[in-house]
């Protein structure tokens, strides 16, 4: 293979024909066994993977949800029934996909404070560090988002006092207020709206 130094020799007559051919055996010894790192690299750094890991699971899960989900206040807490008692490991989806958020976070906070106990906010890496704490900010909004699509009592109250927060606002918050309601109470719209701003976010 092409682009350094590879340390690995084939053992058998078979193995370097197939590794003169397809050197899959190389690339996974050199990315995955002798790959070199840094003396102080330690669990810590691995967070990042983690969450990536779990945000694919947090997509899969959330896209098979989404297929039996009503986003209407009429049918919304009865949809979410149906997928825990009708939906072939339906119970098991939803709950890896609440479930899993919570996870989400806690790797997302040690993941945070490893950047804080590094220094990670320091130059030059400071635009990462405004990045990803945006990027923080969305997945809130999110998994607010998120919490309120079951449209139990929980839910809606949720929304209805979160979205009274944007009303204070100076001069737009009135009008933000009502873009995330589609009106001026929570009801069948904000429902739709959250539902598309939490696939989409």
């Amino acid at each position: 293979m092409s682009g350094g130094h590879s340390t690995y020799i084939p053992k058998t007559r078979i193995g370097r024909w197939f590794d003169a051919r397809l050197p899959v055996p190389r690339l996974v010894h050199d990315q995955f066994i002798a790959y070199p790192v840094p003396r102080n690299l330690n669990y810590a750094y691995s967070f990042g993977g983690i969450l990536s890991m779990m945000l694919v699971a947090q997509i899969v899960t959330g896209v098979v949800l989404a297929m039996h989900y009503a986003a209407d206040t009429t049918l919304a807490f009865v949809s979410v029934d149906k997928i825990m008692r009708d939906v072939n490991s339906g119970w098991l989806l939803r709950y890896l996909h609440s479930n899993g958020a919570s996870f989400f976070f806690i790797a997302v906070y040690v993941h945070v404070s490893r950047g804080l106990y590094y220094g990670s906010y320091k130059a030059p890496r400071e635009l990462l560090w405004v990045l990803g704490c945006t990027n923080l900010l969305l997945m809130m909004a999110t998994a607010f988002m998120g919490y309120v699509l079951p449209w139990g009592q929980m839910s809606f109250w949720g929304a209805t006092v979160i979205t009274g927060f944007f009303s204070a606002i100076p001069l737009v918050g009135d009008w933000v207020q009502q873009l995330l309601l589609g009106g001026f109470a929570v009801d069948n719209p904000t429902l739709n709206r959250f539902f598309a701003l939490h696939y989409l976010l």
